[in-house]
């Protein structure tokens, strides 16, 4: 079966120093809130492309080709995931200059990502804890997620969670890459799933595509006793609102973006904290909404490792 593609054109901001025939392909992106059905979209033709192989109806398969390069054009996460795999072949061969391009090339390509626009304060409902600051920052294509508010498992000025922002999960897996998805059962994950649920029209609840990365995130006995890092992912839930899910444990949390105008007072809240040694009981009257948080966890004992 053919799929047939609309062919949407978003103006591109204007860009200093950028070639143009990259200038034109940036025009041609899916907007941001699009990007998760472009991908579930782009899977779905590449299954209807095998199946065309395998029956040998050529002409089908020719067809869902072109739509599948259309579509890989319109996400800047596949565009990404193709500029480093340039950069890479450019430096084995000592092609400074072009590898110089694929690098700026790739810092432009950041201001249409969401997963690169996470920079700043954060907070989580943590099961057992309560309400706790994280802060979100970058080394290259890394996120690391630091508590500004601790507890006895994980305290302050640890790495809560970490992330993978190359490509997202999905993506991962149809480049051949390390991933693994989320919902397959595994001795790491068993089997843990997670569904994002929005709100229809009618007042029901339907499942909603969101963006996902591979991620590790930290756990720990008692007094920072026996920390280590298990397999996760992240969930890009909303421009405000993320998602880490430790898949060994079950346990899901779900972060706010604090906004710029209450960034301050929380800094300063937060420092009067630490000054009192109340960093593990800050920000009670934080709550995030119990609808918005999912979680799996055991009970409690001195040698239970929680995030």
């Amino acid at each position: 079966m053919h799929v047939q593609l609309s062919h949407p054109r978003t103006a591109a901001p204007q860009l200093n120093s950028v070639p143009e025939d990259f200038e034109a392909q940036i025009a041609t992106f899916a907007p941001r809130k699009e990007l998760p059905q472009v991908r579930g979209l782009r899977a779905k033709i590449q299954e209807q492309l095998a199946n065309a192989i395998d029956t040998e109806d050529y002409t089908s398969a020719a067809l869902l080709r072109d739509d599948l390069a259309e579509l890989k054009q319109k996400d800047p996460a596949t565009v990404a995931a193709a500029l480093r795999e340039e950069l890479e072949a450019h430096v084995r061969k000592e092609r400074y200059d072009d590898a110089a391009r694929c690098r700026d090339e790739l810092l432009v390509l950041r201001r249409f990502l969401p997963q690169y626009q996470l920079a700043g304060l954060w907070k989580g409902n943590y099961p057992n804890h309560g309400d706790e600051f994280v802060r979100l920052h970058y080394q290259g294509d890394q996120l690391f997620a630091t508590k500004i508010t601790g507890d006895e498992h994980v305290p302050a000025g640890e790495i809560t969670f970490q992330a993978d922002l190359a490509a997202p999960a999905d993506l991962w897996e149809e480049l051949g890459g390390p991933g693994r998805g989320l919902n397959t059962p595994s001795s790491d994950g068993a089997g843990v799933r997670v569904e994002v649920l929005a709100l229809s029209a009618d007042g029901g609840h339907e499942p909603r595509e969101v963006e996902q990365f591979h991620g590790q995130g930290r756990i720990a006995a008692r007094g920072f006793r026996h920390p280590h890092f298990v397999p996760g992912q992240l969930f890009l839930m909303d421009d405000d609102v993320i998602g880490f899910l430790w898949l060994p444990i079950g346990t899901f949390v779900v972060l706010s973006r604090v906004p710029e105008d209450e960034e301050l007072s929380a800094k300063t809240s937060v420092e009067a904290a630490v000054k009192l040694g109340l960093t593990s009981q800050l920000g009670s009257e934080l709550a995030l909404d119990d609808d918005d948080d999912v979680t799996l966890v055991d009970e409690e004992s001195d040698d239970h490792t929680e995030s």
